[in-house]
């Protein structure tokens, strides 16, 4: 069991990653893509199989599952998710939700190949998957890339202000007040996207001391 803890703007970013059981080597490295080579995972996309149960046992924790991510190499799998819940989530909720989907993985025998099992909260640039994320961050600024060029500007990487969904459909401003919709289905990536300039411009010196207290 590995364990991190990151210290993020004030607060703490809880990150926990459970190795489990090497099965067998991967024919070849593979990262954030489908594998295709052994087991259960090989055969169907890693979402399919693991989305569904992961999820379950969130919503089982009371956490929300946010995103799933898939990469790999060196002879294992490495599987992330990203949970949340309301006033964010800790290094011991990670840990739960690591240990409880590995059990239930395990049992069903899904995945027959070596792999790295990591939890950890969405962060502030939050990954933007379901419907309701895109309703529920309208306002905010995105960053989303397609899987294709659209056939508007010829570009896959598009950043604006996000407008909402409509159906399947995806709408965000561009810079110009000018609008831009993408099907939900067309879009490889979204995230929150995040200002640090802003974030930290304000921020304290290290050492610097303010109202006879010690920033840190």
């Amino acid at each position: 069991m590995h364990l991190a803890l990151v210290l993020d703007e004030g607060y703490i970013t809880a990150t926990c990653s459970l190795h489990v059981l090497e099965v067998g080597p991967l024919m070849r490295p593979a990262f954030f893509r489908p594998i295709l080579e052994l087991g259960t995972v090989a055969t169907r996309d890693v979402f399919s199989v693991v989305w569904p149960l992961a999820e379950e046992v969130a919503i089982s924790l009371g956490f929300e599952l946010v995103e799933i991510e898939r990469g790999g190499g060196q002879g294992r799998i490495v599987i992330r998710l990203f949970i949340d819940k309301p006033g964010g989530v800790a290094l011991a909720d990670c840990s739960r939700m690591s240990r409880e989907l590995n059990q239930r993985l395990e049992e069903g025998d899904l995945i027959e190949v070596s792999y790295v099992l990591e939890v950890s909260s969405p962060g502030l640039e939050r990954p933007l998957r379901k419907a309701a994320d895109f309703e529920r961050y309208a306002g905010s600024p995105v960053e989303l890339r397609l899987y294709k060029p659209d056939g508007e500007s010829g570009r896959k990487q598009h950043t604006g202000t996000l407008l909402g969904i409509e159906g399947e459909t995806v709408t965000i401003e561009i810079e110009g007040g000018e609008k831009r919709s993408f099907p939900l289905d067309g879009i490889s990536r979204a995230r929150l996207r995040v200002d640090w300039d802003t974030v930290f411009q304000d921020k304290p010196q290290s050492g610097e001391v303010n109202d006879g207290g010690l920033y840190r």
